[in-house]
């Protein structure tokens, strides 16, 4: 399940004391910093399951020296951070994540952006009403810096499988947080913006805010406005007058019990209700078990499909095991490292002429060929809502909807593969220097019989426009399920 750069260090800005000024990281320098990212490379080119699957060596290697050199030009340490090499492997599964005690008072020390903003693909939206910038108005420009590269900018939080470019729907009430570090030294922001309806641009200073007042600001973000919908794993709506419900899934990291409950209660009361359409809402979804997506599909499915996944890897060897921590964070010692690499080499085996490791047969348990739709399957319409927040076993419950066509994918590009991602079995690396946890998943993972990845997502069936969606957010309405409601009630 993919978590942004330094989660955690968002919650304690609640909690710690302010400083008085920008203070240097806790153990730790750039040089440090420098030489846990050129390990944290060699390390993933080692123990990634396919490194170069989308680029090659010679492209690779010029993009990390320029992100290199980006990095010892940049005058502010905190900014620094923001050169992590994860984002160059195309992978949404790596994570690197920073230890609070040593970054929180860097946190705390720099000026924040004080609005809250959200995206709508590549366009910076404020999304706070009562400010000096209306809500919903477009963010042009921020220090001169247009909005499509100040979201290049943070590439570190962004980054997706393959060549997706919707990573920024992940970024969530964070937004102005990462605008935040690219401008660490600024005390004010000049803003370029363009409110609804207006022919012309208007610029406006703002002052910059301490850490506490950035984090209360970004917390009174107008969207999403579904967040009812998401005070549980699994949540339902009825609304019978439109002949719709909406059932909102915000993981798949539930155990079958817990999870067949949820869904055969819903569908259940959805056949009680007599009611026509579903609208099934996994825009937030980060994965968990695929196994449970094939549940769901199996409430939706008109006939039987096939819940099949083929493994790969370019190794099964744990490499720097001295860094390497089990699942309590421990470091992890000898005799688990011999069984964990026993594990593997007998569910893959090794295909000399592809270069590549297999999942055997050992590997195929919960795979189901002719996957029998359930007992109380819908038989209505479904729609279903993806984003770049959709990733991994959310995808592939995109991915077997749209591939066995039986419904309407609504919202933007998923923010892993259609055809395959990565994931499986997670190691966890300390980085010597700075102590940041580096996790690398172990085998790529093909879903429906796929033997390419042409490194895109699940594409939506249909896409709000900009216009659109600055209508609905006037309205208070929630674009993508009111634009769902609209389609349904126009009986398309």
């Amino acid at each position: 399940m993919k978590q942004i750069f330094a989660s955690g260090i968002l919650m304690s800005l609640l909690s710690t004391a302010a400083v008085a000024q920008v203070q240097p990281f806790t153990g730790f320098t750039r040089q440090d910093l420098k030489d846990d990212f050129k390990y944290a490379v060699k390390l993933l080119k080692q123990q990634h399951p396919n490194p170069y699957k989308f680029t090659d060596t010679i492209t690779f290697n010029r993009k990390m020296d320029s992100l290199m050199e980006r990095l010892d030009k940049d005058p502010s340490l905190v900014s620094a951070l923001r050169y992590s090499p994860i984002q160059l492997f195309n992978d949404v599964h790596l994570k690197l994540d920073y230890e609070e005690e040593r970054v929180v008072d860097v946190f705390y020390g720099i000026q924040h952006f004080p609005l809250a903003t959200t995206t709508f693909k590549d366009r910076i939206i404020v999304n706070a009403k009562g400010e000096t910038i209306p809500f919903g108005a477009e963010i042009l420009r921020i220090n001169k810096m247009p909005a499509a590269q100040l979201l290049s900018e943070i590439g570190y939080v962004t980054y997706s499988d393959g060549f997706i470019k919707t990573g920024a729907d992940r970024t969530g009430t964070n937004l102005s947080l990462f605008i935040s570090l690219v401008f660490p030294e600024a005390t004010s922001y000049e803003v370029v913006y363009k409110t609804y309806g207006a022919k012309n641009p208007t610029t406006t200073t703002l002052k910059a805010v301490d850490a506490k007042t950035g984090y209360h600001n970004r917390s009174l973000g107008e969207l999403p406005f579904n967040t009812f919908l998401k005070r549980a794993y699994i949540t339902k709506e009825y609304q019978e007058k439109e002949s719709t419900a909406i059932l909102t899934v915000l993981t798949f990291m539930l155990q079958e019990n817990a999870m067949y409950k949820e869904l055969s209660d819903f569908f259940a009361e959805v056949k009680k209700r007599h009611i026509s359409n579903v609208i099934i809402d996994i825009r937030s979804n980060g994965g968990g078990n695929p196994n449970m997506s094939a549940l769901l599909y199996s409430f939706v499915a008109l006939q039987p499909f096939d819940n099949v996944f083929n493994y790969r890897t370019k190794n099964i060897q744990l490499h720097d095991p001295e860094n390497l921590l089990n699942g309590y964070g421990n470091k992890m010692g000898e005799d688990e490292v011999k069984q964990t690499e026993n594990f593997l080499k007998q569910r893959f085996d090794y295909d000399s002429t592809k270069g590549f490791y297999y999942g055997n047969a050992r590997l195929a348990e919960g795979s189901i060929s002719n996957y029998p739709p359930d007992k109380n399957n819908f038989k209505g319409n479904v729609y279903v809502l993806i984003s770049g927040g959709t990733v991994s076993a959310a995808t592939y419950f995109a991915a077997l909807v749209k591939n066995n066509k039986r419904g309407m994918l609504i919202g933007t590009e998923t923010g892993s593969g259609e055809a395959s991602t990565t994931a499986a079995w997670f190691n966890t690396y300390t980085l010597p220097e700075t102590k940041s946890k580096l996790t690398i998943p172990m085998s790529e993972v093909y879903f429906m019989k796929a033997k390419e990845d042409n490194g895109r997502g699940c594409m939506p069936d249909k896409e709000l426009t900009f216009e659109a969606f600055q209508e609905y957010i006037h309205a208070g309405k929630d674009p993508e399920i009111q634009y769902t409601l609209d389609l349904i009630g126009a009986g398309k």
